[in-house]
């Protein structure tokens, strides 16, 4: 119905609105081929094609949907807003050499998050559900999955936090949600991740306090470092080094990352405090070490005293994999470290492990499915089926909200699937009853005498401008600002001759195509236009839609505080005068607050001092 252009990645990624075989639009995103972008991928949020969520309540979880949208719609007084209540976890996903898309070890960050949900008397997300949740996000969007052979890969971010609402610490909420997004990226370092980084000791902040959160993921953590490493940043340093909060001596961790190091000596050492968040990444390479015959040590580590003994350090996170440390800076002193030579073998070792290139002897990586390789030139994405049984798309539901231009409109799909499914073809008497049916049961009623009253007032005025027209040659024109899904057009248009015609304007382009199709649905298409647009993109078509003479009839149906200045656009250019019949719409849906008293006065003010043959609001 409409196609839209967009840039990503400095090319252009088409979105377009498909019919489904249930008769709805579907807004699919892919990308175009960008062989040559996927070693600059830096580490930054990118339109994907929607993230997968799954909410607890009463005692359990639900079977999940897949949700073509990056928006979470809760309550103000959410849990996690107010008191932080809150872990994620991070992990990745790889094109392999095999042709094969396979997760890191995502097990381990199950674990990791329960420990966590723990800690926040959260409810634990089972293994199972875990890791068929996080495969389910990169099935979805598999076609940004970096091909084999590129410096990057697929970050995985799955997120529990508590969506219900909370005023005070008891009760505990009573909904929770977890979901999984992912975008593709390359080193959270950037170019550090090669060259290497510099620390500073942070001697005025602390990350974490001893017996507190600072061993689970919890958010409230990263937001403690903000203010260090942004003040680290300004002084040219890359990230922060944390010693122990109780006595500053012993070496607990960088900003996001572990630290790790191989000693003069040759051992792998690495802190252990119950402060620190153990890192997925961390767990591996030792276990590499273990298995070359390294000896490992995992110990409090007293700056101060040790220090120096290190040959090579290394930052070690899942975002970061491991970055070399070229110096620390403690007060005035800045210790450097030249060699790189173990751990870089190390990570060598893991990322080969990551894409397919080394034997998986540990049994780390798992299998989602087939990479799409390293151009994709299908113009539509195929669907996928389900990993997680009984899941569906948050559209199917009619849970997603509109929030913003990006969002996807899951209630209005639904409405279009239900007429189509329901009402008769050709018939819009069938067709609005089964409208009337369907938002009679969304919204239980609410509303709905009123919403009645409103169609069938809009009918009287136009039925009465049709019988003060019977005897002209001219047709009867109408225009409606607002379209939503057509509802009110195919009452208008229902009233009108033969001749009649009824231009309609939208803005939004879901609303736009799913009314398009309801009203051809309907047979009405004959009589009723719908224009993609706003009143002032669109005023050329509207002047030629009513053959530059004034309208018969206007709808005012869209945004409220564009009423009078579009009517008084209408009326510059001819479009409105002293015979046109105005009408205003005053709710959105049934049951809606009527006008704010400013709006109110604005529009009063202007039909007061005007001579339409009618204004008036229903």
């Amino acid at each position: 119905v409409q196609r839209v252009q967009t840039q990503f990645f400095d090319r252009v990624v088409s979105i377009r609105f498909l019919e489904a075989s249930c008769g709805y639009g579907c807004l699919l995103f892919w990308r175009n081929d960008l062989a040559e972008k996927w070693d600059n991928l830096g580490f930054s949020i990118r339109p994907l094609n929607g993230h997968v969520r799954y909410t607890w309540s009463d005692g359990n979880w639900d079977s999940g949907v897949f949700v073509p949208a990056p928006y979470q719609l809760m309550h103000i007084n959410a849990g996690a807003l107010h008191y932080g209540v809150s872990c994620f976890e991070g992990m990745k996903a790889f094109s392999c050499k095999d042709g094969k898309i396979r997760l890191l070890n995502p097990e381990l960050n199950a674990k990791r998050m329960q420990k966590g949900a723990g800690a926040l008397l959260m409810p634990e997300v089972p293994t199972d559900m875990f890791v068929t949740a996080v495969m389910e996000a990169v099935q979805r969007n598999k076609e940004f999955v970096p091909p084999y052979g590129n410096n990057a890969s697929m970050y995985v971010r799955p997120l529990l936090f508590a969506s219900g609402q909370m005023l005070g610490l008891a009760p505990l909420a009573n909904e929770y949600t977890f979901f999984v997004t992912v975008l593709p990226a390359g080193g959270y370092f950037g170019k550090g991740s090669e060259v290497g980084v510099k620390a500073l000791v942070s001697s005025d902040h602390d990350r974490a306090a001893p017996k507190g959160l600072g061993s689970v993921k919890a958010a409230g953590n990263y937001a403690a470092d903000l203010s260090p490493v942004h003040g680290a940043h300004a002084q040219g340093y890359n990230t922060t080094l944390y010693l122990d909060a109780k006595e500053r001596k012993y070496v607990e961790e960088f900003s996001v990352c572990n630290f790790v190091g191989i000693t003069k000596d040759g051992r792998y050492v690495t802190p252990k405090s119950d402060t620190i968040l153990q890192s997925t990444t961390n767990i591996m390479l030792q276990q590499l070490a273990r298995d070359r015959g390294m000896i490992v040590e995992e110990r409090p580590i007293d700056f101060h005293e040790e220090i120096s003994n290190f040959k090579e350090i290394g930052m070690c996170g899942t975002a970061a994999v491991v970055v070399k440390v070229n110096s620390i800076r403690h007060g005035d002193t800045v210790y450097d470290f030249n060699d790189f030579d173990t751990m870089a073998s190390l990570r060598s070792q893991l990322t080969s492990i990551q894409c397919g290139e080394l034997e998986d002897k540990h049994g780390w990586m798992k299998e989602v499915c087939d990479s799409v390789g390293d151009t994709y030139s299908e113009e539509f994405p195929p669907l996928v089926a389900s990993l997680a049984p009984g899941m569906v798309t948050a559209e199917a539901k009619g849970s997603v909200q509109k929030l913003g231009s990006e969002a996807m409109h899951g209630l209005e799909r639904s409405l279009l699937e239900h007429v189509v499914k329901t009402a008769q073809p050709g018939n819009p008497e069938s067709v609005i009853a089964a409208m009337d049916a369907f938002w009679n049961k969304t919204f239980q009623a609410q509303g709905a005498e009123k919403w009645n009253v409103r169609g069938q007032k809009i009918e009287e005025k136009v039925q009465e401008k049709v019988k003060l027209k019977a005897d002209s040659p001219h047709p009867v024109r109408c225009l409606e600002m607002g379209t939503y899904c057509g509802y009110s057009a195919l009452r208008i248009a229902r009233n009108l001759p033969e001749d009649g015609k009824l231009l309609s304007v939208e803005k939004d382009e879901l609303f736009a195509a799913i009314a398009t199709k309801i009203i051809e649905f309907a047979g009405m298409d004959s009589k009723v236009k719908i224009w993609m647009g706003t009143v002032h993109s669109e005023l050329i078509n509207i002047t030629e839609r009513m053959e530059r003479q004034p309208a018969d009839f206007v709808l005012v149906d869209h945004s409220k505080e564009r009423y009078v200045p579009d009517l008084k656009l209408l009326e510059d250019c001819g479009v409105l005068d002293k015979s046109t019949t105005v009408v205003g719409d005053v709710e959105v849906y049934p049951g809606d607050e009527r006008l704010p008293k400013a709006i109110q006065q604005e529009i009063s003010e202007y039909f007061s001092d005007r001579e339409f043959a009618l204004a008036t609001m229903v």
